[in-house]
């Protein structure tokens, strides 16, 4: 792998001479280093604006996060203020996501980062953002890492994620996972060089290389250097043809030194690297400059993307040379690193994220870790993750993630666990719906094989469970029916139109034929229409009414000693008439929409979100008469529980859960059973003890995730599903679902709302019978 990729940190990228004002008033520039990938920080008035993320390159499922720190520099006038991405859409035919929008009111002197998560549909746009201040529209910043996720060219064979810590060997967690770095990133501009020769036009995966789906824009790659130092020459090695445009050169206080066409380089070839031969390499020489050099802004203007790939650049002067040691581009073209990467592994591949913000830094909201398969960190991170950081992770955990930790430690109580197995080099622990691996302190390089081949299949597991959901409405259909039938009413339909077919023609002219009224054909034909259209309008209405139809299902994980549930679920809704409001989820809901993806295909629609108040799905989520679902995750805080008490000798259970249990099975802490059935919700019910079940196998909520599925049908449940109990724990089959919000709100009727849910709840020490 590329030894490029162990340089630590992301360096600020330097202002230009207009910003460099703004860098020191306030202690922005502190809060911005704190942001990972960070964009060019932009001034509109009163207000500056950054763009970060917590990673660069790939992703395939779960939510996006884009950051933008905002600041209001006036002292006595507030500011409304509305993110909008992307600030340009583009119109091509498939499910994207046209408008991501967020507002928020800056009092003076405020500052606030304000994220903007992407639901796992593509972005389809211009990759920047659109500031809007007090309804001025005309401001925009870079999105970092626009345009990677849940992309057309990500679909295919399973890509498994994962997201490493900066504390940690990057190079040699990859090694332990046979893992790639996501191609064509703008870390394959930093360090030594290391692409191939290839031909004039060729793509070598090892370079960095703007959208090539994005042309008629300026792309630019930017460049720290660890060490400010005097520059005399510039090498920029590259492959295919020799880069236009110009070269600036920044100083340690954000100042243009110098700018160089780089028309004026000579290119020739480099032979001192590659794996396979030589690639170019195209030289600057020019009269040193007056002050040390900091970074490098290289503006390809709008040269076109396909034939910009660049692998290294060095600065050289009296003082010596360097590589770059950070980098952040316009765009990167990692889209297309799967097709470009298949037949350097096994179909399955496992892609690698390198964290480009320091642990204390990493957002604190559990969606933003959604696209990971796996966080991989060490030992010292757990103990350094700050309290809302470890929060957020735990939640993931619950939810179904994974986390790997390198070192021996405890860990957190956020973290709570259920079951632990040992292996040969550590052990691995189930928190939830998620799992936990702790390695030993030998080192990654004394793994042996039977661990790593666990973790590579922990991981391409993880990533395989996205990959089974049902791919569009048809298939989420008959996981998760809405209604029993739906289909077209062909019958009644054919028998209107014939009707209306028999009544304009030979109807409507033999009775104007016998009235010698034939021209009244002018007004009696447009008649028929309309009052043939109203006959459709009104036998539809009364055939499906216009009070829409919901559906909601899913399995929660209960631990009443932590206060803690994670839900794994689905929704549905068929609508006569498309829904004014939209839907609104929960802010901390990961919903995620069972359609096929891709720019390409006909039928789709474009969506818009606005994350204001909750996750409000405005525009293009449903249509009239069409299906439409969701699959649904949740980690949350919830006071719902069942209680055991012993009246007189008689075991009873008080239910607590908001619903009415139709079957109960709770397993003591010596795995004797007892049950109960149809318990009000706020009701008592006696347990009695079970007789003649099966061998308890103790497997748990994930192997009842995997058997049930998400939509947790039920119609198989009966005794023998106390196999997946283990001690301390119950299962609870519910008549409706207190886990899952209906997204309608206050267009949905109770009464066309079909909802279940199945809970595996973990009791508290003191409550085990």
């Amino acid at each position: 792998m590329k030894s490029k990729l162990r340089a630590q940190g992301t360096t600020l990228a330097k202002r230009r001479p207009a910003l460099s004002a703004l860098a020191v008033r306030g202690g922005v520039l502190a809060a911005i280093c704190l942001l990972g990938v960070t964009g060019r920080a932009e001034d509109f008035g009163d207000v500056s604006a950054t763009a970060s993320a917590m990673y660069t390159g790939n992703t395939f499922h779960g939510y996006a996060e884009t950051r933008v720190l905002l600041e209001n520099h006036s002292a006595s006038r507030p500011h409304n203020i509305t993110l909008v991405t992307p600030n340009r859409s583009y119109n091509n035919a498939g499910n994207s996501l046209s408008k991501i929008s967020r507002s928020v009111t800056l009092a003076p002197g405020a500052r606030v980062v304000l994220p903007l998560l992407l639901p796992p549909l593509p972005a389809n746009g211009d990759g920047s953002i659109c500031v809007v201040i007090d309804g001025n529209e005309e401001n925009t910043i870079r999105q970092p890492n626009a345009n990677n996720h849940c992309n057309l060219n990500n679909r295919g064979n399973v890509v498994s994620t994962l997201f490493i810590s900066r504390s940690l060997d990057f190079d040699a967690v990859e090694r332990v996972f046979e893992a790639n770095h996501g191609a064509f990133t703008a870390a394959m501009a930093v360090g030594t060089p290391d692409a191939s020769r290839g031909v004039m036009g060729g793509w070598d995966v090892n370079t960095w290389m703007p959208d090539t789906r994005r042309h008629g824009q300026t792309n630019w790659l930017d460049l720290d250097y660890a060490t400010p130092q005097i520059v005399s020459g510039i090498s920029i090695h590259h492959v295919g043809n020799p880069p236009q445009g110009f070269i600036e050169l920044i100083g340690v206080s954000g100042t243009n030194l110098m700018k160089i066409p780089m028309s004026s380089g000579t290119t020739g070839s480099s032979t001192s690297h590659g794996r396979s031969g030589s690639a170019w390499n195209t030289v600057f020489t020019f009269p040193a400059t007056s002050k040390p050099v900091k970074m490098l802004h290289l503006n390809f203007e709008k040269t076109t993307p396909s034939t910009i790939m660049i692998d290294a650049v060095e600065i050289s002067g009296p003082s010596g040379s360097q590589w770059a040691s950070a980098a952040r581009a316009s765009s990167d073209n990692s889209a297309s690193a799967p097709s470009h990467t298949a037949g350097h592994g096994s179909a399955d591949s496992i892609q690698s994220l390198r964290a480009e913000s320091a642990i204390a830094d990493w957002s604190d909201n559990w969606l933003a870790y959604t696209p990971f398969d796996v966080i991989v960190l060490s030992a010292a991170d757990v103990s350094a993750l700050p309290a809302p950081v470890m929060s957020a992770i735990g939640n993931y955990l619950q939810a179904g993630g994974n986390v790997i930790v390198f070192g021996s430690g405890s860990i957190p109580a956020a973290w709570p666990t259920s079951q632990r197995t040992a292996f040969n080099d550590g052990q691995e622990f189930v928190s939830g719906l998620g799992r936990i691996f702790i390695l030993s302190d030998a080192g990654m390089s004394q793994l042996t094989a039977p661990s790593m081949r666990a973790l590579r299949d922990a991981v391409t597991a993880a990533a395989r469970y996205w990959e089974m959901l049902p791919a569009n409405s048809a298939a989420a259909n008959s996981v998760l029916p809405i209604v029993e039938n739906l289909k077209i009413p062909v019958r009644g339909i054919v028998i209107i139109m014939l009707l209306f077919i028999i009544a304009i023609g030979p109807v409507n002219i033999f009775i104007l034929i016998r009235k010698k009224r034939r021209t009244w054909m002018l007004w009696t034909i447009p008649a028929i229409s309309v009052a043939t259209t109203l006959l459709v309008f009104v036998y539809s209405l009364v055939r499906e009414g216009v009070t829409p139809n919901s559906r909601i299902a899913g399995l929660t994980v209960l631990d009443q000693a932590s206060h803690h549930a994670a839900t794994v679920g689905g929704t549905g809704f068929y609508c006569p008439l498309t829904p004014g409001g939209g839907l609104t989820f929960d802010g901390p809901t990961e919903a995620t929409p069972l359609v096929t993806i891709g720019y390409s295909r006909s039928g789709g629609a474009q969506r818009e979100v606005d994350w204001t108040q909750g996750q409000h799905l405005r525009r293009g989520w449903v249509a009239a008469r069409v299906p439409a679902h969701f699959h649904l995750r949740k980690s949350e805080s919830r006071r719902e529980r069942i209680e055991i008490v012993n009246e007189n000798g008689h075991l009873q259970v008080v239910n607590g859960l908001g619903a009415p249990i139709l079957s109960l099975w709770v397993a003591d802490a010596d795995m004797n059973i007892y049950e109960a059935s149809h318990v009000g919700a706020g009701q008592k019910a006696v347990l009695t003890l079970a007789k003649n079940l099966p061998n308890s196998e103790k497997t748990g909520p994930r192997a009842l995730l995997r058997d049930f599925g998400f939509a947790a049908s039920t119609k198989t449940m009966d005794v023998s599903g106390t196999k997946y109990l283990q001690p301390r724990t119950y299962i609870a089959e519910l008549e409706g679902n207190p886990f899952i919000e209906n997204a309608l709100g206050a267009a949905a009727s109770p009464k066309r709302t079909r909802s279940s849910s199945l809970v595996f709840g973990i009791l508290e020490p003191v409550a085990t019978p």
